[in-house]
């Protein structure tokens, strides 16, 4: 049980489109490989390719487009003279015209990958040189492109901060779960890790409960910061200021059956100039599988 994931915005070059055969079978798969660079805290610059499932038909990405991306990856103890290995999860391309000078200027300031990672400690805690850094080596395996491969990373925590001072070192063979930045590349193999985070003893544990609520049916937005209304959930009409945002086709059909639950519903009475979901509700429980369908089928591609 083991995982490493990597996410963030990457500069991508060097497109190009491979086939992948499979013993056995007769199908043929379709990949874009790109070249890119992952940037250390310390200023090190480590070489990455980055292999995305990608249709014979689709477009690839030009040069110099930056994306924000979540994948697997192979972090190989010869990191010096050996590129890292990803392999794409999500790829989202920041849209513009890359060969322009104010195309990076939106991109949020994040340069340097997080990563996250589930992986076995394979070395006791040690202190750094600098007397309060404490580090140790966790291994973790994952299949990235189409075979499984092993990461290494030495992670770091500095015990003399606060968040750290009462935080114990973990054991030799103990598994663990660590959020981090990658900070520099380890003369040993592998790369060196910032610590932000981090959970000891993973292990299977009994499940709580869990809800059976039905999930909340908003406005259609990008992003939402609005909390719930008391009693209920965010309604889907739209509100006083948000007239000038753009419309959502999602958003009548999902108002006519809230309209419908309303005058069926005697809960429902007694609000005033929303509708709101309840997972009692069974005509409610249709419009949000309606709503479901329609975010299916108008799900877009990242290229």
């Amino acid at each position: 049980m083991s995982a490493t994931i990597v996410f963030g915005f990457l500069a991508l070059s060097n497109r190009d489109r491979v086939k992948t055969f499979r013993a056995g079978l007769s199908t043929t798969t379709y990949h874009c490989v790109y070249k890119t660079t992952i940037q250390c805290t310390s200023g090190i610059v480590v070489l990455a390719m980055l292999h995305v499932y990608s249709p014979f038909n689709d477009v690839m990405l030009p040069d110099n487009m930056v994306a924000f991306v979540s994948t697997k990856v192979c972090i190989p103890m010869t990191t010096l003279h050996d590129p890292m290995l990803l392999k794409g999860i999500c790829v989202v391309a920041v849209l513009g015209d890359p060969t322009s000078d104010n195309y990076k200027s939106g991109i949020p300031n994040l340069p340097h990958l997080m990563i996250v990672g589930l992986g076995s400690v394979t070395s006791p805690t040690r202190t750094l040189v600098d007397g309060t850094s404490k580090a140790f080596d966790v291994i973790s395996s994952d299949y990235v492109w189409d075979m499984k491969m092993v990461s290494t990373v030495c992670c770091v925590f500095d015990s003399a901060r606060p968040q750290w001072s009462k935080t114990p070192v973990p054991n030799q063979n103990m598994t663990i779960f660590y959020v981090g930045q990658f900070a520099d590349v380890v003369l040993t193999g592998g790369l060196h890790m910032e610590l932000e985070s981090i959970a000891l003893n993973i292990g299977m544990e009994s499940r709580p409960s869990v809800s059976t609520s039905v999930s909340p049916v908003s406005k259609k937005h990008k992003f939402v910061a609005i909390a719930p209304e008391e009693g209920g959930w965010i309604p889907v009409e739209v509100r006083k200021g948000d007239e000038g945002l753009p419309s959502s086709p999602i958003v009548s059909p999902v108002n006519d059956w809230c309209k419908a639950a309303s005058s069926t519903t005697a809960t429902h009475q007694s609000q005033k100039s929303s509708c709101l979901v309840t997972p009692q509700n069974e005509t409610a429980t249709k419009g949000m599988a309606a709503l479901s369908a329609v975010r299916g089928r108008g799900k877009a591609r990242w290229s």
